[in-house]
């Protein structure tokens, strides 16, 4: 065999592995490009919630639960009860339920420095 022969078997194999590790770069920086897209997306798209507090009826016959949702770019807060929701936009610093009897209760939101919010819930 000629030195040239061979060195040229060598140049080509070279060449050929190298555009393989290319192909394979990209293929792998493409992967990580979508699925930081879909990671992003969820992030903004499916809110995460917070349960706060849950707070049950005197008998156990209702219960009011209280949730943080980060939407973006504000968070809400939302007071689940009886399948049906209240949201309200502005976050309070303490959260406090008081039942009247099993089908009322009122929740108060209270934030620094301004009146109490008392959201009256009745259950049907």
């Amino acid at each position: 065999m000629d030195w040239n022969t061979v060195n040229g078997e060598e140049r080509e194999k070279t060449k050929f592995y190298t555009k393989i590790g290319c192909f394979f770069g990209i293929v792998i920086i493409g992967l990580l490009i979508i699925a930081l897209i879909i990671w992003i997306s969820y992030r903004v798209f499916v809110p995460r919630e917070i349960q706060l507090l849950v707070s049950d009826s005197p008998n156990n016959k209702n219960k009011i639960e209280i949730v943080r949702v980060e939407d973006f770019p504000n968070p809400t807060l939302r007071i689940n009860y009886d399948k049906n929701s209240i949201i309200k936009t502005n976050l309070p610093d303490d959260i406090s339920i008081e039942w009247k009897n099993d089908y009322e209760a009122n929740v108060t939101l209270v934030r620094q420095g301004q009146e109490p919010d008392v959201v009256k819930v009745e259950f049907q």
